[in-house]
């Protein structure tokens, strides 16, 4: 008998050993998951400061580009006043010369045959 005695001994204590281990592992477990969510509590929050700031630099960054952009293109703009004005004086003088040259064609050879004293040869 002592021989089963001491056998329901061991399992007894071998289930309070069990039991006492798994009650640890799952106190450590819990201690883990725990540490893991602050970890990713404090993750998301970081991330959200983060997208934050990048948020308000990209719009600064932005309204910055904006401004540049506008200054450039008043810039064209006027330069291209400028240039129109030119251009537009340069295409009178081209079209005057141009109208001049060719003129209307009968005149054109009125004005040969008179300078050649009615000589022309066709």
């Amino acid at each position: 008998m002592n021989n089963t005695s001491a056998g329901m001994r061991s399992v007894c204590e071998d289930i309070v050993t069990g039991r006492e281990n798994r009650r640890d592992s799952i106190r450590q477990l819990k201690e883990q998951a725990q540490t893991i969510r602050n970890h990713a509590r404090k993750f998301l929050e970081d991330s959200k400061k983060l997208h934050e700031e990048m948020g308000r630099t990209l719009r600064k960054d932005l309204q910055g580009g904006r401004e540049n952009l506008i200054k450039n293109v008043r810039s064209l703009r006027e330069d291209f006043k400028m240039k129109e004005k030119d251009l537009k004086e340069d295409l009178t003088e081209a079209s005057r010369i141009w109208k001049k040259m060719c003129g209307n064609p009968r005149n054109k050879k009125a004005k040969l045959k008179s300078s050649s004293g009615g000589k022309e040869n066709d």
